[in-house]
C-alpha cells in the first residue's frame, strides 16, 4: 500500500469516527470535541467549578459564579468541550493548540464566559462567569487552547492531552483563564488575567 493510499484510508477512518462519535464521555488520552473534561489548576491543585448562584460583589454582572475547589468527582466540575460554529470542527475531532472551543458546565448548562470591564469578586481582575444555556450563547463564550511558554511539549505534538499544562485564553479579550490562592466561596477565585504566568496553567485530570 502506498503512502497516499494509507493516508486516504486513515482520513476515511477518522471521518467515520467523527460521524459516529458519542458525546458526553470523559476524555481519554487526547481531548476531542464532545468530550467531558475536568480542569485542574496546576499551581493550587483545585478544580474549575461552578454552581447555580450569582455573583453579588460591587460592579458584577450578577451571572453564575465560577471558582476552583477540591476535587469532588461530580458534574459540578465537569465541562463539555463544544466546537465553535464556522471553524469546521466537529464532535470527535481532536483539539489542538490554537483551536477554539466552548466549555459547557454539565450541572447547570451554562457556558464558561468572560467579558471586559467587569471586575472579579476579590482581586478586581476580569470576571469569569457561567452564562447562557441551551439556546443562548455569544462570542464571549469562546476560548482558545494555547501552549504554556515555558513548558517543553513533545516535538511536533500539538494536541490537548490529559495531564499536561496548557493555557486557556479568552478569544474576545485576550486574557487567560486564571486562578490563585485568593479565597472565594468554597474555594479560590477564578479570573481572566492580563499576561501569562504560572497561575494560568490548567490540566485535564480526573483525580
Amino acid at each position: 500500500m502506498s503512502d497516499e493510499e494509507r493516508e486516504f484510508e486513515e482520513q476515511v477512518e477518522e471521518e467515520e469516527q467523527e460521524e459516529q462519535y458519542e458525546t458526553g464521555n470523559r476524555a481519554q488520552g487526547t481531548v476531542r470535541y464532545g468530550d467531558v473534561i475536568c480542569l485542574k489548576h496546576a499551581s493550587t491543585g483545585k478544580y474549575l467549578t461552578s454552581k447555580e448562584e450569582g455573583y453579588s460583589h460591587d460592579g458584577t454582572s450578577g451571572q453564575q459564579i465560577v471558582f476552583t475547589n477540591d476535587y469532588e468527582g461530580d458534574d459540578s466540575q465537569e465541562w463539555l468541550v463544544i466546537p465553535v460554529e464556522g471553524t469546521g470542527q466537529e464532535d470527535g475531532g481532536e483539539v489542538g493548540f490554537d483551536d477554539e472551543f466552548r466549555l459547557k458546565h454539565q450541572q447547570t448548562g451554562r457556558y464558561l464566559h468572560s467579558h471586559p470591564d467587569i471586575p472579579s469578586p476579590v482581586t478586581g481582575q476580569q470576571e469569569v462567569t457561567g452564562f447562557g444555556g441551551e439556546d443562548e450563547t455569544d462570542e464571549n463564550d469562546i476560548w482558545v487552547l494555547q501552549a504554556f511558554p515555558d513548558y517543553e511539549y513533545p516535538e511536533e505534538d500539538y494536541l490537548w492531552h490529559l495531564d499536561i499544562p496548557l493555557v486557556i485564553r479568552h478569544k474576545m479579550t485576550g486574557q487567560t483563564l486564571h486562578s490563585h490562592e485568593e479565597e472565594f466561596d468554597d474555594g479560590n477565585e477564578v479570573t481572566a488575567y492580563v499576561g501569562t504566568d504560572d497561575n494560568d496553567q490548567w490540566i485535564v485530570a480526573f483525580d
